[in-house]
């Protein structure tokens, strides 16, 4: 939080009614301290508009490559390539996901396709977040890495 000064110039409408009128009319300028919060930007990594193929029972939730390195590069504070990216993926076995929307933990799988360059979420991404939240096509979700709980965040956005 940033404090500064700020000036009040005109008078509360409860201050002017009971102002006399014979007295001065300026009131004085007095400096109030206020905290001032900072403006974050939106923190959504991932905005993707749901389509019929990430819905339906085989359907599965795919992350681009480039998002992925990008959380692992910061995780692991370095450079990752894409055999080290897959042995840790396979690594984690169960990815903890938040949704900010409810307040509630799950845990999904995060998955390479040996032939495709994408990581995606299946089965899990199912029974966790399209039956449970009753999602259909066309709604906007976001998603975004948190570094400090090291878990992914998820929320509906439209």
């Amino acid at each position: 939080m940033n404090k500064t000064l700020f000036y009040t110039f005109l008078q509360t409408k409860h201050q002017e009614e009971n102002a006399n009128s014979s007295t001065y009319s300026n009131h004085p300028l007095l400096p109030q301290e206020i905290e001032i919060r900072p403006i974050t930007p939106v923190p959504w990594d991932i905005v993707k508009t749901l389509s019929i193929d990430e819905l339906w029972t085989g359907g599965k939730f795919q992350f681009p490559k480039e998002q992925i390195y990008a959380m692992l590069r910061h995780e692991r504070r370095g450079d990752i390539s894409l055999q080290h990216a897959c042995v840790f993926i396979r690594s984690i076995n169960d990815l903890r996901v938040k949704d900010l929307d409810t307040n509630t933990y799950h845990n999904v799988t995060l998955w390479k396709h040996p032939h495709e360059d994408t990581f995606s979420m299946r089965e899990s991404w199912i029974e966790e977040f399209v039956r449970r939240r009753r999602l259909v096509p066309g709604m906007v979700v976001g998603m975004y890495w948190d570094f400090n709980a090291s878990l992914l965040c998820f929320s509906v956005l439209e």
